[in-house]
């Protein structure tokens, strides 16, 4: 695991910012922040999808996000990106543990990039199979212009925020 600060230079954290946070950004509700059957009403989140199965959304925050992407790739040293997406939880007054996931069941290098301070941390687990019960490897503050690298066969999570109004992030997947 691999913890980046100021990953970006700082005019273009606040572009990205900005962007993820304007009015005329469209998120799409999910009754779970994970890929999974399980229905939780306090687990909802919403996310915006940058490029999956090889296709690139066409708008003008994937524009603006293409470059920041292959700076990862090329940071990371990997040959291609899989997916990515932008993600948002908001608070609901509780402190709330996502249920633990791997993004993808293929092997890859997962990135977490936080786009503004917030609480509700993520935590990566030891396991790399799912289990009853997980220990805990690192627990990582949101900390904005912040970058998180791991393998991304390790289990991991995060919890809403309650102190802040939401928490938002960019996960992408590598090999």
């Amino acid at each position: 695991m691999q913890i980046i600060d100021n990953f970006l230079a700082p005019s273009y954290a606040d572009l990205i910012e900005m962007s993820l946070r304007s009015p005329q950004q469209d998120w799409y509700f999910r009754t779970n922040t994970i890929e999974c059957e399980k229905v939780d009403p306090l687990q909802h989140g919403f996310n915006y999808m940058f490029y999956y199965d090889e296709v690139w959304t066409n708008s003008p925050l994937t524009h603006l996000m293409r470059p920041f992407f292959l700076q990862i790739q090329k940071t990371i040293g990997a040959e291609t990106l899989l997916r990515a997406r932008a993600d948002m939880t908001v608070a609901n007054g509780i402190q709330v543990l996502h249920e633990p996931h791997v993004d993808l069941n293929q092997q890859n290098i997962t990135t977490i990039y936080y786009v503004s301070d917030s609480d509700g941390d993520t935590v990566l687990y030891n396991e790399k199979t799912e289990s009853e019960k997980y220990t805990i490897m690192n627990t990582i503050t949101p900390k904005k212009n912040r970058l998180v690298v791991f393998d991304g066969s390790h289990y991991h999570t995060g919890h809403s925020p309650m102190n802040h109004s939401n928490r938002i992030l960019i996960n992408s997947n590598y090999v």
